[in-house]
């Protein structure tokens, strides 16, 4: 196409057909992608570690992995804080150091998703931190502001009552860059939006909250409802009369799982699943297992559901994807002689 004919097509408006057609084009690629990945069950053939591994660990981001160097990095605190600084990688490490063994799920994870993970998490209060600078009264919360352009944000009340910490290593050693090197928010009980990585300053505000997520329709502010997965066997696993299936998974949430249950008529009749891993922890998952034998042939679908401490059970059905909650799942079994 000349410089005559572009600038024809331009003002004939026809550009904007076909932008509007692409746009339904990739809609259309990203909507089957969804669809495709809601049933990812069969995800391993067996129980995964318990605490993930570094390398085995979820990544979502923005952007490209920021590379930061710790000898000149230094946390930016400003805003309604008496004494505002830079503090440097080792002066955040004097800072007492606190664990946290947390399961964290990443709010778009669909119905057995894989993008859940375990991890032992060590760094200082950012609450105590914070109040060690002098918190000034008109404070409201505060906003966590990193290298690839993310931002997320936590009331006082969030840091109070959940523990945030300002994680500085994982499972023992420092953070590699991938799960944010040098700081990362590690919130207990919150879906991954609200833990951002590489992080540059926290602003102390006197303003509404701001979080990346929430300016793009999605709401990140409730703690991770109470979820489960199944993690074994594949879907349409084919399995004989009289034969013991095992079909194991993992319950979590933001609090304690109270137990999780089992199906094979649609609801109708459910039955208790054994815990076979767990700690005397709050918002870490627990691996949960069943032992089925049939006596007929057919198609059977099985569907768990779990109930935390409080008595909050995971919905049948959910059709709103964009609030992390996420609807009972099920695995279909071919029974045969």
């Amino acid at each position: 196409m000349n410089r005559e004919n572009f600038f024809q097509f331009i003002k004939s408006k026809k550009w904007y057909l076909v932008f509007t057609l692409a746009v339904v084009i990739i809609g259309a690629f990203i909507v089957v992608g969804l669809i495709s990945s809601q049933n990812n069950t069969g995800i391993y053939e067996g129980f995964p570690d318990f605490i993930t591994k570094n390398e085995d660990y979820f990544i979502t981001r923005i952007g490209n992995v920021p590379q930061l160097d710790g000898l000149s990095y230094a946390l930016v605190v400003s805003g309604q804080v008496d004494n505002p600084g830079y503090f440097s990688l080792e002066a955040l490490r004097a800072l007492e150091m606190i664990n946290h063994t947390l399961t964290t799920e990443t709010i778009g994870n669909p119905v057995n998703g894989r993008y859940i993970s375990t991890a032992v998490w060590t760094g200082f209060n950012v609450l105590d931190f914070l109040t060690s600078l002098g918190i000034k009264p008109n404070a409201t919360g505060v906003k966590y502001t990193a290298a690839d352009g993310y931002y997320a944000s936590h009331t006082l009340d969030q840091l109070r009552d959940n523990g945030t910490l300002g994680a500085l290593y994982m499972n023992g050693v420092e953070l590699p860059p991938e799960q944010g090197f040098p700081l990362r928010i590690v919130n207990p009980g919150a879906f991954g939006a609200k833990q951002p990585a590489w992080v540059t300053e926290i602003e102390v505000l006197d303003r509404p909250l701001e979080d990346y997520w929430d300016d793009r329709g999605w709401d990140t502010s409730p703690p991770m409802p109470v979820d489960s997965i199944i993690f074994f066997p594949a879907n349409n696993k084919q399995v004989k009369i009289g034969e013991v299936l095992e079909v194991g998974g993992a319950a979590y949430g933001g609090t304690r799982i109270l137990k999780v249950e089992y199906s094979l008529n649609d609801g109708l009749n459910w039955f208790e699943a054994n815990v076979v891993k767990s700690v005397d922890l709050d918002h870490v998952w627990i691996f949960w297992n069943a032992s089925l034998v049939f006596n007929k042939t057919g198609t059977f679908t099985f569907v768990c559901r779990a109930t935390d401490i409080n008595n909050n059970t995971q919905p049948q059905t959910d059709s709103y994807w964009r609030d992390g909650i996420n609807e009972q799942p099920t695995l279909v079994l071919q029974v045969s002689t």
